[in-house]
């Protein structure tokens, strides 16, 4: 797992809110405090009451799914993976969870265009 998600976020900075809760989407925040081994961040005006790992982003929480914090531009990322993903399973090439992390998004991107220039 990476330990450098979050580093150099400071008051105010924009972030996503990643649920793992399939009924409640992902929300954008912004960070209200910064301890030294946490972050907190507000909603609509409101700091909420959840704490995140400073480092990896992760909700500091021993119930449930844990929710997780990302910056707009990991948050972009993730979802054009998820989508690039989608497209290589409907393309014929099922990617194991286990190798995903090892894949860059460009090599995602060159499998898919090679996958799609054979089918044309």
């Amino acid at each position: 797992m990476r330990t450098d998600w979050l580093v150099g976020v400071k008051v105010g900075d924009p972030l996503i809110l990643v649920s793992g809760n399939r009924y409640r989407g992902d929300e954008p925040v912004t960070v209200s405090r910064v301890g030294r081994q946490y972050l907190y961040v507000a909603a609509n005006g409101r700091e909420k009451r959840e704490r995140f790992d400073r480092k990896t982003g992760i909700e500091n929480s021993n119930t449930g799914v844990r929710e997780r914090l990302c910056t707009p531009e990991q948050y972009e990322e993730m979802d054009q993976r998820s989508a690039l993903l989608a497209n290589l399973r409907d393309a014929g090439i099922d990617v194991r969870h286990e190798a995903r992390s090892g894949m860059t998004t460009e090599t995602l991107k060159a499998l898919l265009a090679v996958m799609q220039a054979k089918s044309s």
